[in-house]
């Protein structure tokens, strides 16, 4: 019969960070370890607080299910003597797989006739099974940082205190360090400290919450959100929608207790985000809004106990956050006493790197690529763009950003707009550090979007210059990042730039000598953003390959190609259209120079074949100006016709080698008007070419 496996891993408290990935993976290896041991089960489920992580597996076989294996052993003639009768050999090999010799058979093979086994496999028990997994399973699970915690060098994110298992209600033993494992959890450290013992999954569940542990995360993330609504409610407000806020607190506590408390309302003068800052990075507090969006003078947070006086709780939490904000007051009055702008010299101080210098010749790298990239971009926005770079890093050395760092940008256009700068030229301040993160938000201003660029174009340019390259999983300076981000920015805003000229501008300004192979690899490093990032978004990987090994040059341009093939690809004439290309690319040796002389064309099907393409140059040449990759590519197909003619009536290889090194000219020109587009060679195709 089928029975639930449940095993809790009983900690001190594991940082928030830390425990979803920890759940997600402990499914996916048990989903994984639990095929290969041939146990079927119907569903899977992980459970964690920062005091417990738990998995429950439900209708697990109680025994691996059975298989007949055939294993191949040695040759016929080694197996067999001259009259038949078992070796050694065959001996041996039939006790190693448990049969008796009589039970081998003969199989003939592609190599010759060998003995044979079959025997069945499986059968253990789960029980036994779990007992010898579990240990290595738990000591496998990963965290970014685990810690040493007793005399046998075991390491886990937090010292583990207790361990239940148990399979069909019955324990599973074992035991990591000293902890011996058993069928019994724990309630709330505080609350509720005593064990109990489990009996089945909604046992295990209720009487968790009969001790104060709401071991479900999803339900207790309900809870935290209907609590914190509420309290606003009553208020007069509403929550400041914080997602991110919202998945930590749930993983700080067992038995969220919302409470709501206030500050003092002169704090609202300090710009809305020194509060908001405070509040969710040191506290953990929910800021409080009005209907408008206004900061009103209250926060709320969440408990992880419910006191006898919550109170006394709400006053603590009061008194702590008056303590923050207090120094937030101080740090703003004490930077609005010197401007920003003056701030700036202050950078020569500050080194970015060794080999690069320091924050002020970046802003100084940053102002002149910003003024090349402008007008590219948008015209107007040179003169903001050039004044947002000199002032763009200069809010690192406020007392505010000191304090809190995640400020960086947004106090930079706080102090900017109260110092007077141009609108257009704080608001590009905030925008260049946009996107800071996967999914975050893009610069929306032209000034915005050159600087982003050019702030991250620069760092990559700088780090290859010196040879400070990402290589797989190591990327401490956050270039695949920034990478990425450049060309989020240019694809959604559907900006056509030269990713070479602008490299090209970056390195110069660097100064650096014999910078020509760090200037394909960066070249190349945006290539392989890109790459991911298209095929991640579900074009074709061939295709994707195939334009960017073609030009990757303008971004947008490449986005383009790719759509217009994405609209074609899966027509009937798609793919043997695909043929036709690469038996044009595939003939011509890859150092071969030279076009085609039409005083040497002789054969009829060649001199079409020149015709059609002299023809098709002329007319393709204004779509391929004008973007208009689609209609290319339906007017490229038809020379088809004259290329399979071609082949099939030319010797393209003669003897002759002047008609030879002609013909191959040809389809040298050809393949050139091709690879306009992209390198059809790297398109996959169903038959070979």
């Amino acid at each position: 019969m089928p029975a639930d496996i449940i095993f809790e891993i009983g900690t001190e408290e594991i940082p928030a960070r830390f425990i979803p990935d920890a759940l997600q993976k402990m499914k996916d290896r048990m989903a994984v370890f639990l095929k290969n041991e041939m146990v079927s089960f119907q569903s899977m489920e992980s459970y964690g607080t920062p005091r417990r992580l738990a998995l429950y597996v439900k209708d697990a076989a109680e025994k691996q299910d059975e298989k007949m294996v055939e294993v191949i052993g040695p040759a016929k003639s080694v197996a067999y003597d001259k009259d038949g009768k078992p070796t050694k050999a065959a001996l041996g090999f039939a006790k190693g797989q448990g049969v008796d010799v009589s039970a081998l058979k003969i199989k003939a093979t592609d190599k010759g006739e060998y003995i044979c086994a079959s025997r069945k496999d499986g059968g253990k028990d789960t029980a036994e099974i779990l007992k010898k997994m579990l240990p290595q399973f738990i000591m496998d699970i990963a965290f970014p940082k685990s810690m040493y915690w007793d005399d046998k060098k075991i390491r886990f994110a937090r010292p583990i205190r207790w361990l239940m298992a148990i399979f069909n209600n019955t324990p599973v033993e074992f035991t990591i360090a000293d902890v011996k494992s058993s069928n019994m959890s724990r309630g709330h450290r505080f609350m509720s400290p005593g064990a109990f013992i489990v009996n089945g999954i909604e046992d295990y569940i209720h009487q968790l919450e009969a001790n104060y542990v709401i071991v479900n995360q999803a339900k207790r993330r309900e809870m935290i959100v209907s609590q914190i609504n509420q309290l606003a409610k009553e208020k007069g407000g509403q929550v400041m929608s914080d997602d991110e806020l919202i998945d930590t607190v749930t993983f700080l506590v067992e038995y969220p207790a919302a409470l709501c408390g206030d500050f003092d309302r002169d704090y609202l003068k300090l710009p809305k985000e020194i509060l908001i800052n405070a509040m969710k990075e040191h506290q953990k507090y929910f800021s409080v809004v009005d209907k408008d969006g206004n900061l009103l003078s209250y926060f709320i947070c969440i408990a992880n106990t419910r006191a006898k006086d919550m109170d006394v709780v709400k006053k603590g939490n009061e008194r702590v956050l008056r303590a923050r904000l207090s120094d937030a007051q101080f740090f703003f009055n004490e930077d609005r006493k010197k401007r920003l702008t003056d701030r700036t010299a202050d950078l020569k101080g500050v080194i970015f790197q060794e080999s690069l210098g320091t924050l002020y010749d970046k802003v100084e790298r940053d102002a002149a690529l910003a003024e090349y990239l402008a007008p590219i971009i948008d015209k107007g926005a040179k003169d903001a763009a050039k004044r947002a770079a000199y002032l763009c890093k200069s809010d690192l050395l406020t007392g505010i950003v000191g304090e809190f760092p995640k400020l960086q940008g947004i106090m930079g256009r706080e102090y900017a707009l109260l110092d007077g700068e141009p609108k257009a030229a704080a608001e590009a301040i905030y925008e260049h550090y946009l996107p800071r993160f996967a999914g975050d938000e893009l610069p929306k201003t032209s000034a915005g979007i050159v600087l982003s660029i050019v702030d991250k174009i620069d760092s990559i340019c700088g780090y290859f210059a010196i040879g400070l390259i990402p290589s797989g999983s190591q990327d401490p300076y956050a270039l695949r990042r920034q990478a990425l981000g450049i060309i989020q920015i240019l694809l959604t805003n559907k900006i056509h730039l030269s990713l070479k000229g602008l490299i090209e501008k970056a390195f110069e300004l660097i100064k650096i000598n014999k910078l020509g192979e760090a200037k394909k690899e960066a070249l190349d490093f945006l290539r392989q953003r890109m790459d991911n990032l298209l095929t991640s978004e579900g074009y074709r990987y061939d295709i994707v390959d195939a334009v960017l090994s073609a030009n990757l040059d303008d971004p947008y341009d490449c986005v383009l190609k790719i759509m217009a093939f994405n609209k074609i690809k899966d027509e009937p004439s798609f793919e043997p259209l695909m043929i036709s290309f690469k038996r044009v690319i595939n003939i011509i040796p890859p150092d071969f120079k030279g076009e085609a002389d039409q005083n040497l064309l002789s054969e009829p099907a060649e001199k079409a074949l020149f015709d059609a393409y002299t023809a098709l140059k002329k007319d393709i040449s204004p779509l391929l100006e004008a973007y208009k990759y689609e209609e290319a590519l339906k007017m490229i197909a038809g020379i088809k016709k004259e290329v399979d003619t071609f082949f099939d009536k030319v010797l393209v290889m003669d003897k002759d080698e002047r008609l030879k090194a002609n013909r191959l000219g040809l389809l040298k020109q050809i393949g050139i008007l091709f690879n306009n587009i992209a390198d059809f060679s790297r398109i996959v195709t169903e038959k070979k070419s």
